[in-house]
């Protein structure tokens, strides 16, 4: 009897035992699928954002009303509500949309969660990476008075105020920014892009790095992501969270929306605006139907109505304006979402995009040397086995884009082991593996507004 009770205990403590680890993993798998489902969710409303932003590209294209222009906008920036909708509310729709709904969530075949995306203009910020300074002037000792001549002073320029705007509008400054020096931390994220040893504030731009733990150097390239701002001498954790909201590194022509851009940003493109000024600037974009028709507009309102004549000496070339009225950089934040009795599953996928709008050094189609020769591009050896590129079309594209050294004496674009290349045009093609370097008969296009994917992350 003993030995049996003894036996049935051992099998019933072998089975409770077997049921928890198969429950276990029954709850992982589980797990595992609504994670899978939440993925795919929000892919799906990254896809739909990229759909929206070629869609606004087309769109911005081929419409060639002005007065029609400002409503484009609204391809990309109309909020959507969370799709697939909730059934419970279809019965409050008429027959006709109600039917609608019912077959498009049939067609969709999704029967649990949801997801929905939003489309923020990158454009609308300030550009880190146009920090860049031309090869020509990197020897020269570098000021940030304005007038500014060059697109990476005006950057500059705009960074420095935006931080002594913080400090201006802080009510403890001291304690909040201490020894904070806007010159010098723009200094510091010039020498972290910036190729050479010598720092642009004088002394080895290597040195403060190197004391770490661990030691590191400065990356001497563009930064690919904002969070990179963290491991720049002179930012802390809450300055990086200050500027956060305010700088990108996705944005394409290193341009300003004035369109979009943020109060903070407004501000910072000069630094006597008062609030009044700001205030007035919204009511005026309000007044001529949302938005300014180009940046005349703009400037004219500024130095005229408000008497801000300072602001055209800042900005005294109108061809040369860091800023914009159209938007070419956008980020897409998609989310989805299972949500269960107890708890819900989001998966979060963000994707920077651009438009290329004939800009040099984007990637074409061809994926061969013969192809790619001629007045096409070129043939880009520096990731191999290659890739065929858009020629340069200025200087800004030669140094920023192309990751090249701008030759003004003969107007070419010298890049690490290919032949320099003429600006703004194909010039005498490089002779590269595999091809004569000829021009082809049929060279390779690229749509002007094309939509080019510059970051993908999930989380």
């Amino acid at each position: 009897m003993i030995t049996v009770l003894v036996a049935l205990m051992i099998i019933a403590i072998v089975l409770l035992e077997f049921q928890y680890q198969s429950f276990v993993e029954r709850k992982l798998a589980y797990n595992d699928l609504n994670q899978l489902q939440a993925y795919y969710l929000a892919k799906s409303g990254a896809r739909i954002g990229l759909l929206r932003v070629a869609l606004f590209a087309r769109a911005k294209k081929t419409v060639t009303d002005k007065s029609i222009q400002p409503f484009l906008d609204m391809v990309w920036s109309l909020p959507l509500p969370a799709f697939p909708p909730d059934a419970n509310k279809l019965g409050k729709l008429l027959k006709d949309d109600k039917d609608a709904a019912q077959k498009v969530l049939k067609e969709t075949n999704i029967t649990e969660g949801k997801f929905t995306h939003v489309i923020s203009s990158e454009s609308s910020k300030i550009n880190l990476n146009y920090l860049v300074v031309p090869s020509a002037k990197r020897e020269e000792r570098i000021t940030f008075q304005p007038p500014a001549t060059e697109l990476y002073q005006n950057v500059a320029l705009t960074l420095i105020t935006l931080m002594q705007n913080f400090l201006r509008d802080s009510d403890d400054p001291y304690n909040e920014f201490p020894n904070l020096n806007p010159e010098e931390v723009v200094f510091n994220i010039m020498d972290w892009i910036n190729p050479g040893q010598q720092s642009f504030a004088g002394g080895n731009k290597d040195a403060f790095y190197q004391q770490q733990v661990p030691p590191y150097l400065a990356k001497r390239n563009r930064l690919y992501s904002v969070e990179e701002l963290r491991m720049v001498k002179g930012i802390d954790d809450h300055l990086y969270n200050k500027l956060k909201p305010y700088v990108t590194v996705y944005s394409f022509d290193g341009k300003i929306n004035i369109n979009n851009a943020t109060t903070e940003v407004l501000r910072a493109l000069y630094k006597d605006f008062t609030d009044d000024d700001i205030k007035r600037l919204g009511e005026e974009k309000s007044r001529i139907g949302g938005s300014w028709a180009n940046e005349g507009q703009f400037v004219t309102f500024i130095t005229q109505t408000l008497g801000r004549s300072g602001f055209q000496t800042q900005y005294p070339t109108a061809g040369s304006y860091p800023f914009t009225v159209a938007s070419q950089s956008f980020m897409i934040e998609s989310m989805g979402v299972i949500t269960r009795s107890k708890s819900s599953i989001q998966k979060i996928i963000r994707v920077g995009v651009a438009l290329g709008s004939g800009k040099g050094c984007q990637l074409l189609a061809a994926t061969e040397p013969v192809g790619c020769n001629g007045q096409a591009g070129f043939w880009d050896t520096r990731v191999p086995p290659g890739q065929c590129k858009s020629f340069p079309k200025s200087q800004s594209d030669c140094e920023n884009i192309c990751a090249g050294g701008f030759n003004a004496t003969n107007n070419t674009c010298t890049m690490n082991g290919i032949a320099p290349i003429t600006i703004g045009g194909a010039g005498t093609p490089p002779t590269t593996p595999g091809g004569s370097g000829a021009p082809t008969s049929n060279p390779v296009t690229v749509e002007p507004n094309a939509v080019k994917i510059l970051f993908w992350s999930e989380s």
